[in-house]
Order: C-alpha cells, then sequence, then structure tokens
C-alpha cells in the first residue's frame, strides 16, 4: 500500500467544493484497487467554520479520509507550506498531491498524474497544459498569452526550459521534495509559488517531470488572478533567482563539503568569529541601532564569544546568554564574557526542557548574527516566544539579499541569507505581530559581493575587518540616516512582538 495526501489550499469555496469532491472520490476508489491510499488535506484560509464542517461531511459522504484544517491567512503558498507540514507529520506518506478546489483541475486524472511520477522515479510530476496530448479548453486568448511570458520569464530566474508549463499548480511532490522545498519556499506568495517551487527544486538536483493534463475553466465564480498578483509575480523574479543560486552554492559549499567529524552543524568558523568580535565601533553602531527596542532583562541566543553579552551589560540590561557551541562557550566562560550565573550551554529548546522556570521572564529576546545558522528558524522562533513575557519583543540581526551568498557565508555555517518577505514570514509563523523590519549597512553590499561571490576569497583579512569597523560601517550609517533606511543593505533587522 503506497499513501499519499491529496492537498486543497481554499478561500471557504463553498459553490465547487461538493463537485471537486466527487471527482476526488472517484479517482480515490479507482486508485484503491491498485495500492493507493490518499488522504484529503484541505487548509482554509477563508475563516469560515462552515466550510471546514462541510468538507469532513463531503469526505465521510463520499467514502474518503478527509481533513480540514484552518490556515496561516498569510496567503496562497504558506496555506500550501502548512498543508506540507501537516501532510509530512505522518511518516508513511510519500506524495502530496496539490491541485485547485475551483474544478479547473480535473481531480479524475489523480492516476494519471501518480503513476508518471512513480515511473519515471520524479520528486516533483507537473500536469502541464503545454505538453504533447495536454489540452487547454476555456482557457481566453489573453490567459493563454500570459501564462506562455510566465513561463518564459521564469525560465529566465532558473526553472529548466523543458518544463513548458512551470505556473500550473496540478502536481505531485515526492516526500524528499517537499522535505527540501519546504523551507525554502518560505516568502514566496501567490502566483510566484509554483515557480519558484520548480526553479529552487531543480537547483537542489531534484527530478522534475511534466505530464500532459486536460485544463478546464472554472466550475464556478470568477479568475482569482489579478493584475496586481501578476506586478507581484514579475516582482518576485529576482528573489527566485537570487535564492536559486543561494541553494546551489550552499549545497556545495556547505551541506556536501567534508566538515571533518564535527558535521555541517558545528560551527567553523571560530577565527573568523574572533576577528570580528574585535570591531568595538560597529559593535556600538549596531547596538545603538538596536537599543530602543531591547527591554531591561534580554535573553541573548548565540552569545558566542560573548562580547556583545560585555556590551548589553554595560548598557545596563539584565542578560542571559544561551550558546549551543561548547568550545565557545568554554572560552567565553573562562575569559570571563559570560557570567558564572546567567549562561547556559545548549540549544533554546534544551534550555526550555532544563530551566522551565525561565518560561516568560524575559523582556527581549535577541538574534545578532546567529538565526542564520538554525536550519529551522521557523521552529526555533516558536519556542523563542515562550520565553517572552506578554508584549515582550524579539529582535534579530540578520545577513540580507541572498544573491550576495559565498564563500564566507559557506564557511560560516550560514544556511541562508534573508529576504525580506521571507524574514517577515518566519516572524508570523512563530507568533510573532506588529513586525518592523528595515536594512543596514548599504555600503557594504558591494565589498562583500566583491570578495565572497565574485572572488570567493575563503578567510577574512585583519586589514579587510578594521576597514569594515572603522570605514564602511560608520559611512553605512550615515548614508541610511540620509535615506531613511530607503536603500538596501548587507543586513536586515527584524522586531516583533508577542502578543498577550
Amino acid at each position: 500500500m503506497r499513501k499519499g495526501v491529496i492537498l486543497l489550499a481554499t478561500m471557504s469555496e463553498f459553490g465547487t467544493v461538493d463537485a471537486v469532491m466527487q471527482e476526488i472520490a472517484e479517482s480515490c476508489h479507482a486508485m484503491a484497487r491498485f495500492g493507493w491510499e490518499m488522504n484529503i488535506l484541505f487548509v482554509d484560509d477563508g475563516g469560515d467554520e462552515r466550510f471546514i464542517e462541510l468538507c469532513e461531511s463531503l469526505g465521510h459522504r463520499y467514502g474518503v479520509a478527509t481533513r480540514a484544517i484552518d490556515g496561516p491567512r498569510a496567503g496562497l503558498g504558506a496555506a500550501i507550506l502548512h498543508g506540507f507540514g501537516r501532510s509530512l507529520e505522518d511518516e508513511s506518506v510519500e506524495f502530496i498531491v496539490n491541485l485547485d478546489a475551483d474544478g479547473q483541475h480535473d481531480a479524475r486524472q489523480l492516476g494519471d498524474l501518480l503513476r508518471a511520477h512513480t515511473t519515471a522515479g520524479a520528486d516533483v510530476t507537473i500536469g502541464s497544459r503545454w505538453a504533447r496530448g495536454g489540452r487547454c479548453y476555456g482557457l481566453t486568448f489573453s490567459r493563454k498569452i500570459l501564462s506562455r511570458v510566465s513561463a518564459g520569464f521564469l525560465h529566465l530566474a532558473g526553472v529548466p526550459r523543458a518544463v513548458k508549463d512551470p505556473t500550473t499548480s496540478f502536481r505531485v511532490y515526492g516526500r524528499r521534495a517537499a522535505e527540501a522545498l519546504r523551507r525554502d519556499l518560505v516568502g514566496f506568495n501567490g502566483f510566484s509559488f509554483f515557480g519558484a517551487a520548480i526553479s529552487l527544486a531543480d537547483a537542489h538536483g531534484l527530478k522534475v517531470i511534466e505530464t500532459p493534463i486536460h485544463f478546464r475553466p472554472r466550475l464556478t465564480g470568477n479568475s482569482n488572478l489579478r493584475l496586481k498578483q501578476i506586478v507581484r509575480a514579475v516582482q518576485d523574479l529576482p528573489s527566485i533567482r537570487s535564492t536559486r543560486h543561494q541553494v546551489k552554492c550552499r549545497r556545495a559549499g556547505f551541506l556536501e563539503a567534508d566538515h571533518g567529524s564535527d558535521g555541517p552543524d558545528a560551527y567553523n568558523a571560530s577565527r573568523e568569529l574572533e576577528l570580528l568580535s574585535n570591531t568595538p565601533k560597529s559593535t556600538t553602531i549596531i547596538l545603538d541601532e538596536l537599543s530602543p527596542h531591547l527591554g531591561q532583562r534580554v535573553l541573548e541566543v548565540g552569545a558566542g564569544l560573548g562580547h556583545i553579552n560585555v556590551q548589553l551589560r554595560r548598557r545596563g540590561h539584565d542578560v542571559f546568554a544561551v550558546e549551543p557551541d561548547a568550545n565557545l562557550f568554554d572560552k567565553a566562560r573562562s575569559s570571563g564574557d559570560l557570567l558564572e550565573d546567567g549562561a547556559f550551554q545548549g540549544t533554546l529548546e534544551s534550555l526550555h526542557q532544563n530551566q522551565g522556570e525561565l518560561i516568560e521572564s524575559f523582556d527581549t529576546i535577541l538574534y545578532i548574527n546567529v538565526l542564520e545558522h538554525i536550519e529551522d528558524d521557523c521552529a526555533e522562533l516558536e519556542v523563542a516566544r515562550r520565553f517572552l513575557k506578554p508584549d515582550g519583543n524579539i529582535v534579530i540581526f540578520v545577513p540580507a539579499l541572498p544573491a550576495l551568498y559565498g564563500t564566507m557565508d559557506e564557511v560560516s555555517g550560514h544556511y541562508r541569507r534573508y529576504r525580506k518577505n521571507e524574514l517577515t514570514a518566519v516572524l508570523r509563523s512563530g507568533g510573532f505581530v506588529d513586525n518592523q523590519l528595515w536594512s543596514f549597512d548599504p555600503v557594504g553590499v558591494i565589498p562583500y559581493w566583491i570578495s565572497y561571490a565574485l572572488l570567493r576569497r575563503k578567510s577574512l583579512g585583519a586589514g579587510s575587518v578594521r576597514l569594515y569597523d572603522q570605514v564602511i560601517i560608520p559611512l553605512s550609517r550615515f548614508v541610511s540616516r540620509a535615506t531613511k533606511r530607503r536603500v538596501t543593505g548587507k543586513n536586515l533587522i527584524a522586531v516583533g512582538r508577542k502578543p498577550e
């Protein structure tokens, strides 16, 4: 028996759900005879409890295991990723089939997609309107042209040219693909989500194929596609391309590199950290930028060698430090930069398990150049929220611009450089509200790109660090103030609030 989930992200589409469910049930019962077990998952962003009840009652009526859950209310892409997460909780699920709930995708073709997927040993299978044998009934001429033009632009953003229909949502994701793509697609929303998924799947080295389908008009209602969404999709093209670049560099230079016995999760850039710790001017400027958002009692995650911890205490904050790397922790403790009773060696999750008395005891949680080292940053922020008092702040300083991802990111063990939409989505998924984001260090963008993306230098020089500390950061502060933070920077700063 092979098990899969049929995933539908919806906006309480009462008018079409019954007909769509009938077609899905017809396919599920037919495939069950050949050893396919299919469950249905609705992720509804419409916020209507009656719709959730209707979906589950229809599943019962038609004899198909059906679950309907509230969506994250953060757009189509976020709803699909939410569905990925729920589906992958069941370790027996081998694949996820995504289709629209408006009836444009004939669910009776599910068997064709799954057979093509398994026969080819694919990771992602696209139900294509434009592959040989595909048909597209009732689509207006302008929509056909738009689809073709969109595919052309997505080819420029890294979608393989062999893929003719990268914008359609009718597709099969194997478990490996869903696990690989789930985090990298955070922040891509609307119709750009589907093109980004194919571009990033290719960057991950996953096998993507197309199989023909018959596409038809919606069963009822009007198309969800709007001019604003088209403009947003075009604006996302550079982000898709730069994130693809990041995925490929990370895969070759970090995740698949030889890290020795420690593995990729160990911190492998201690020398660089020591050099960067000796930057008093830039540290002061960064803390001046963050200071208005820091409360009295601060939990610093990823304290490193403890230099920021010392600066915060000098500014009058009561600081508790968490550092997962045992070597860095021991150095900071032996130097006296981390206090005996104000530091914990381990992750935030292990702190949560061992010192429960610290729950909801901090005004601020602080991450400075730390979150990019954590693979599942969304889960990390969910844990972080538990340590904050109601109305407490989380303050984050991270590298920005995936296009800059280079050798220093690989050496330092960065899983990512953040996009603004991505960091906003991560904060939202962690349960934070009133989120603010702004850029930092606009002057450092070009020197960083030349050194580590173009020339691919693999170490910091003491002279470069002094130049950064004495010239680039002070000049960046001047530029940011003069432009009211409108210029894109090498870093991002984010502040979020834990709601009461």
